[in-house]
């Protein structure tokens, strides 16, 4: 029988966003220092 951990996720350090102008979506790691800005 296999048990099962209950592991919890970390959670993501990246932000991602999506360009207007190009349509590509961009991914960044902010630094400590910054805050990220939710729209």
């Amino acid at each position: 029988m296999v048990k099962s951990k209950e592991v919890k996720l970390k959670q993501n350090p990246f932000t991602a966003y999506r360009d207007p102008i190009t349509g590509k979506w961009i991914v960044v790691l902010p630094t400590q220092q910054q805050t990220p800005v939710v729209a």
